[in-house]
Parts: C-alpha cells; structure tokens; sequence
C-alpha cells in the first residue's frame, strides 16, 4: 500500500515537472533574416551522451542530436541546410537560416534522459515564431483625367501578415473602392492597392495607412483645390438646364408663330369682302348717247 502511494507520488512529481518544464516563449522575426532558438535548458556535456534532443514543429524534426543515429536523416526536408547543429553550450539552442512565410508557427524542444534503459522526457519548451515582412512605403497616384474629382490610389507590396488599408481626412475614415489584397501563392507575401474619390474643389490633406499585425506604415497627401474644376452634379444640371431653356423659347416661338397665323385666318373669314375698285375713263355726255334705228312706217293696205 505504501509503495503504491510513493509510485503515485513520484508520477505527480514528474508530472508537475513536465507541466512547469514546458512553458515557452514568443519571438518575432523577419522574413529572410536568421531566428535563434533557445530551449532553456542546460546539459553537463558528460552527460550529453545520455541525452536525445529534438526540435520539431507540427510533428516535423527541424534538428536533432540523438547519439548512434545520423542527423541528416532525422530532419525533414524543408529544414535540411537550414538550421544550425544543437548548441549545448547554448541552452540547447538552434538557428534557422534565411526564415520563410512557411517557418511560422511553434517549434518545440523536447529533452528525452535515458533513465534504466529507456528514453523518458525530461524537458519541453515551446517557442512560438511569427513571421513578418515589411511592407514596402507606400506608393500614391493621382489621376486628373476627371474634372471634378481626384482618384487617388494607394499601393504597397510584399509584406505580411495580411494588411487592412485605411484612408483619412481630419480624422475621418473615407470611403474607400477597389480595394484589393493579394496572396502570393509561393512566397505568401501581401500585395494591397485601394482607390479614393475626392472632390477637386475643396483642399484635402488624406493619410493612406496600412496597418499589420502590431506594425503600420502610412503616407500624406496634400491637394490643392482647382478653382476652375466642376463638379459632376454641375456637369449634369448645366447642360440639362441650358436645353430646357432652348426647349422652352422653342415652344415659345412656335405657339407665338401659330397665334399670328390663326389671328389672320380669323380675320380673312369674318371680314366683308370689298368690291374691287374699278377707275373708270372719264368720257364725254355725247358719246354715252347712241342713235336709235330709222322704221319705215307700214301701209294699211299691207294689213287687209
């Protein structure tokens, strides 16, 4: 009864061990630049013999050091000439070369003791690795081809983790349109571009800001407003009153042309007609007068 309670003892003893051996730590590196290790913990090189090693991440050996075994065909492939050998003189530490989007993640260092003829953990330590890239400073453009607003467009590239863009006025957020964000699906680096409309008539003084993970990058623009640009609401009303107005003295002149017309049809019907003047050839009384016809009397006896 004893032994069993002592076994049970030394296993919560161990246990606990692992618990408080297997705390761990968080580094951020950059993309392409060397991240060191640590394990945080020490081995007498007398006893190194005794000792397997292993750092791994996601079940994959990044580095070793198992004694009567070759290395080489320990590591996995992606991490073959990229780490540095076990430093025991360095708490166990390893160094991966020229880090990737793909490196990031949690490695752990798991310290096994050969104890009565068999390997049994003794240490775990966790190192989570982020990744980061900057991005680049970002690019501004302005196109003038509108006469009435500016689009502006911000643009930045390889970086990461995924950004979120951001445009401001007098700290105001604006509405931003087409914005993209692009994965390259190889390096898994982060291109952005985002477009804002602004009107040309006013002074504006705009942020574009780009903010990732913890880190942001931002750019100023100033904008001079143009005196002589028009805004698209005038470029539509302007025309649209100008035609009504030509419209209306259209209709205007053809109804003032119909009255006069319909005035002199009304009066040409309703009118009397006048009997057309005749001047007449004054002539003398005597050549009015024409003479009568000479009758011979009938005798009486033409009639018994």
């Amino acid at each position: 009864m004893a032994q069993t309670g002592l076994s049970t003892l030394i296993l919560l003893v161990t246990y606990l061990g692992f618990v408080c051996s297997s705390s761990g730590e968080t580094q951020i590196a950059r993309v392409n630049e060397p991240a060191t290790f640590s394990c945080n913990y020490n081995i007498p090189k007398k006893e190194m013999a005794n000792h397997r090693i292993y750092w791994q991440k996601a079940g994959k050996v990044v580095q070793a050091y198992a004694p009567g075994k070759k290395v080489e065909d320990l590591i996995d492939l992606p991490y073959v000439n990229r780490t540095t050998p076990i430093d025991s003189s360095n708490n166990l530490s390893i160094t991966i070369l020229s880090l990737q989007v793909a490196d990031e993640g949690t490695y752990e260092c798991i310290v096994q003791k050969l104890i009565g003829g068999q390997y049994q953990r003794v240490h775990k330590y966790d190192v989570k690795l982020s990744i980061r890239a900057d991005f680049s400073d970002p690019s501004v453009s302005v196109n003038e081809e509108d006469p009435s607003i500016w689009r502006i467009t911000c643009s930045s590239r390889n970086g990461y983790p995924q950004p979120n863009i951001f445009w401001m006025n007098n700290g105001k957020e604006l509405t931003s349109f087409n914005t993209t964000i692009f994965q390259d699906p190889a390096t898994r680096l982060y291109n952005v571009d985002s477009e804002v409309h602004v009107n040309r008539t006013t002074n504006l003084s705009l942020i574009c800001l780009i903010k990732y993970s913890d880190f942001q990058l931002s750019k100023n623009i100033t904008l001079k407003n143009d005196p002589g640009a028009v805004s698209t609401h005038q470029l539509i009303i302007i025309p649209t009153v100008i035609s009504f107005f030509i419209f209306f003295i259209a209709i205007m002149c053809v109804n003032r042309r119909n009255c006069q017309l319909c005035k002199k049809q009304k009066a040409g019907f309703n009118s009397v007609p006048q009997a057309p003047t005749v001047v007449a050839k004054e002539e003398k009384a005597e050549d009015l007068v024409l003479p009568l016809p000479h009758v011979e009397p009938t005798a009486a006896s033409d009639y018994v």
